[in-house]
């Protein structure tokens, strides 16, 4: 728990940009756990408390505020940046672990997404006319696309036929 370190504590640090990046650093200080909110507390709940942190990363000193006191894991974006930090080694595992299985999710719900996007252009549909009217106009569109292209092609092609068909018969011609 965050509220438990002490100063020399190893703590990892994720950047979570296009790279992933885990550090390692030590604890310079620890701030004592203070109410998150400053409204008094609600009979019978517990308040949540929050520490701030000083870190030694890189010969530097980062300080992280307002993490939650209780915790093993937290996400902070007091930097600019979006990080997890962890108290242990075996709590940034888990949490890459949980990330990964996040995109894997993601990733096998592409199908079912694309199912609801055209439900929800059925649905659309069938609310707004005129939705319907623009979906028809631009499948119309995209078949007339795609038939310009085939009778260009057709049209290349008998061109060049043609013109193979007349190199022939100019070359018969002055064969004779």
């Amino acid at each position: 728990m965050f509220q438990s370190l002490r100063p020399n504590s190893q703590i990892f640090v994720l950047h979570k940009g296009d790279t992933l990046v885990v550090e390692s650093g030590f604890v310079s200080s620890v701030s004592i756990p203070r109410p998150k909110f400053t409204q008094p507390p609600v009979l019978g709940k517990a308040q949540d408390m929050v520490v701030d942190i000083a870190v030694k990363l890189n010969n530097q000193i980062i300080n992280y505020s307002n993490l939650d006191a209780g915790a093993d894991v937290a996400e902070s974006y007091s930097n600019g940046e979006n990080i997890v930090l962890t108290t242990s080694r075996e709590a940034m595992n888990a949490e890459l672990a949980n990330l990964k299985q996040k995109s894997f999710d993601i990733i096998n719900s592409i199908e079912q997404h694309q199912k609801l996007i055209k439900e929800y252009d059925r649905v659309l549909s069938e609310l707004n006319p005129e939705f319907a009217e623009r979906e028809n106009q631009k499948n119309e569109i995209k078949v007339m696309r795609e038939q310009m292209s085939t009778m260009s092609q057709s049209i290349t092609a008998l061109m060049q036929s043609q013109k193979e068909l007349i190199e022939k018969l100019n070359r018969k011609e002055t064969q004779q």
